[in-house]
């Protein structure tokens, strides 16, 4: 089973002349006469990209709400503001007895789409991490882990977001370090009938307390579910399993989940911290790192890579960390390397791009990246001006 899901598109861009009888837009119009979608609210805009010209509108700057179409806005205003040549560099680095991670929002370390597409382990990370350290023959880390996330601010469930999705990989938490989506792997094994399943994860770790209370059947279908406690990493396995089964469960508090990972795989490899895990800036006001930061590995994701994530797969997680990561550089002050992102100041940002473009506020509402929050609104004529703008970009 793959963590991806189909993107919903409107028709708002023009199509050919179908072969049949009848023009495009009589049949368009024969559908929304339909008696079936007479109480359905459509928002449709058909446009010529050769010339301009509106092919066919109904409603078109009634603003609707978007779902995942709201990704179209984020990455468009990504490719702009941030250009297309943007790669997220989260650095490892050594700062006296500690070992240091900033992190820049990168969405997909450890993805395990991008893993298998450039046919690499998610743990690929941590085995460079640790190849750098035995190469300097280093085998204990005297001081702490400590990881610098404040790139992003610590909202890391939107609060628009429905609070019973929240166990539900697309509703992962969002954090400026991320890892696997997010998400554990969690494989469950019937044993014999009536009694509990075995189970275990990938990764392997101890970041989770798994309550088993999921029992084995003999007959179809699976019923084997997970929930997490909201706020822990708490989670109860419920229901019956029948054959080996796969879920996967969001966990609290990503980056503290990436440094726990890597510590239980330095360890595994001989390479222990000494120290705690702990989670504070080290970067200045202005965003430079510390000056006597020895760099272990810089960790590089160009966007091109979030944008597929984004958009082809539709990764909340991507979009969210786009929507951030555009605020931690909106209206950058002289001499900062970046502010602190956020669902505000990425708001702030996806709206200057969609006001430089000229479409009216009353077309539009913006919540959050993804599309997820139901407080997201867009009109037809606000995607078409979007896309007509990109199609026309030279770096699209």
């Amino acid at each position: 089973m793959k963590r991806y899901s189909t993107i919903l598109v409107w028709l708002f861009l023009a199509l050919p002349l179908w072969a049949a009888a009848g023009s495009p837009q009589q049949k368009i119009q024969k559908l929304l006469d339909r008696p079936d979608q007479k109480k359905t609210q459509f928002s449709i805009h058909f446009v010529n990209l050769d010339t301009g010209a509106t092919v066919f509108e109904h409603y078109p700057d009634q603003p609707l709400m978007p779902a995942s179409n709201m990704k179209l806005v984020t990455t468009a205003a990504a490719v702009i503001q941030l250009g297309a040549d943007f790669t997220y560099q989260t650095t490892f680095a050594l700062l006296d007895d500690d070992l240091v991670i900033i992190a820049a929002g990168d969405p997909l370390t450890g993805d395990p789409a991008l893993a298998e597409k450039n046919q690499q382990s998610i743990l690929l990370i941590f085995e460079q991490i640790c190849q750098q350290l035995q190469q300097r023959e280093i085998t204990s880390i005297a001081g702490d882990l400590i990881i610098d996330n404040t790139i992003f601010d610590d909202v890391r469930f939107h609060p628009s977001w429905p609070a019973d999705q929240a166990n539900n990989w697309y509703a992962a938490e969002m954090s400026a370090l991320n890892f696997n989506d997010n998400c554990l792997d969690l494989y469950i094994v019937p044993t014999q009938p009536g009694r509990n399943v075995e189970f275990y994860t990938d990764p392997k770790t101890a970041y989770v307390n798994i309550i088993n209370h999921c029992k084995t059947k003999t007959a179809k279908p699976n019923t084997s579910w997970a929930a997490r406690t909201p706020g822990t990493n708490d989670i109860t396995l419920k229901g019956e399993c029948y054959a080996k089964q796969q879920i996967f469960v969001t966990i609290d508090r990503p980056s503290a989940y990436f440094g726990f990972l890597l510590a239980e795989y330095l360890l595994d490899h001989n390479i222990e911290i000494k120290g705690k895990l702990i989670i504070k800036k080290i970067r200045d006001d202005l965003g430079h790192p510390p000056v006597n930061l020895d760099p272990l590995l810089i960790a590089q994701t160009p966007l091109q890579e979030v944008l597929i994530r984004c958009n082809q797969r539709s990764l909340n997680l991507a979009a969210e960390c786009l929507f951030k990561t555009l605020g931690a550089y909106h209206n950058l002050p002289a001499d900062f390397v970046c502010l602190q992102g956020s669902w505000d100041t990425g708001k702030a940002a996806v709206e200057q791009f969609l006001n430089n473009l000229n479409i009216p506020s009353s077309q539009y509402r913006i919540d959050d990246g993804c599309g997820l929050s139901r407080n997201n609104l867009l009109s037809a004529r606000c995607i078409t001006t979007i896309l007509k703008h990109m199609h026309q970009h030279p770096a699209a």
